[in-house]
């Protein structure tokens, strides 16, 4: 008897979750019941940088016509939060099933234009962030004599890029920087770190980036490796400030960017009694404990 109303309950659970389960609905059916369509606004940055491409989200719209889920399928990540923030405020008339309201998953997609590029700075996109990933994920592993090959691959592709790809630019020069790093190749890092935060100077608003915080960081770093402290000195202060403001602008960043706030606080302090300025040092070991 147990195994009779075992197996029933087993049935009225599948029965239960393909209830449950949403009905997919075509994205051109689904668009017909769309009554409110916030416009999502491609960000400064990403404007900047001339990113374009289709952003592609699944969507559940549940039994009022409201958008109760979105899992992002692709998209730049300097697009998709804005695409997903404005999806969450669409809203539709309520789809009927035999004259009920019900829940219904749908796909939804954002075309942003970017700018035309010629068919060698087109195949420079494709191919630099498949090497760009390769070199950061050896730099990551601390593998470094391999992650030279890949990252130097990165920073010629990089100079391929259109004009506006400052980033990418900045950024394969400081990971090639941290591989060499890596293998104790700390002069040759240095003129590396010291060019990435220089295009990166250039970039809007990167008096409150947390990335360019990171790169001053990195060339501070670089600079007392080869004993020239006062240049580390200089660039482990810029860090700080520019780590403070990212902090002020992003708060809900705070938590990632203080936590390399603190690191960077610990390493200057260190740099400060290694310059006999045990003070400074110890100013700067209590901040780094109050965070």
């Amino acid at each position: 008897m147990w195994k009779v109303a075992f197996c029933l309950l087993l049935g009225f659970a599948a029965v239960s979750v393909a209830q449950d389960k949403p009905e997919r609905v075509e994205p051109e059916v689904a668009s017909r019941n769309l009554t409110k369509k916030v416009e999502p606004t491609v960000p400064p940055l990403a404007k900047a940088a001339g990113i374009g491409g289709n952003v592609v989200a699944d969507i559940i719209i549940n039994s009022a016509g409201k958008v109760s889920s979105v899992t992002l399928i692709s998209g730049h990540p300097m697009l998709a939060p804005a695409f997903v923030d404005a999806i969450k405020k669409w809203e539709y008339t309520p789809f009927l099933k035999d004259g009920q309201a019900v829940t219904v998953t749908t796909r939804v997609e954002w075309a942003v234009a970017g700018p035309k590029y010629s068919q060698s700075q087109e195949k420079a996109i494709q191919d630099y962030y498949p090497a760009f990933q390769s070199c950061y994920n050896l730099v990551k592993q601390g593998n470094g004599a391999d992650a030279e090959s890949k990252c130097r691959d990165t920073l010629a592709l990089s100079d391929q890029l259109p004009e506006n790809r400052v980033l990418e630019r900045s950024d394969a020069r400081v990971f090639l920087g941290h591989a060499l790093f890596l293998q104790r190749r700390y002069a040759e890092s240095v003129p590396l770190y010291e060019k990435a935060v220089g295009i990166r100077r250039s970039y809007e608003h990167s008096d409150s980036d947390a990335d360019f915080a990171s790169e001053n960081a990195s060339l501070a770093r670089a600079y007392a490796a080869v004993d020239n402290l006062s240049q580390a000195d200089t660039y482990y202060s810029q860090a700080v400030t520019i780590y403070k403001a990212a902090i002020a602008n992003l708060p809900e960043m705070k938590e990632n960017y203080t936590a390399r706030l603190k690191n960077t606080l610990l390493e200057y302090a260190k740099l400060k009694a290694a310059l006999g300025r045990h003070d400074e040092a110890s100013r700067l070991e209590a901040e780094a404990a109050r965070l």
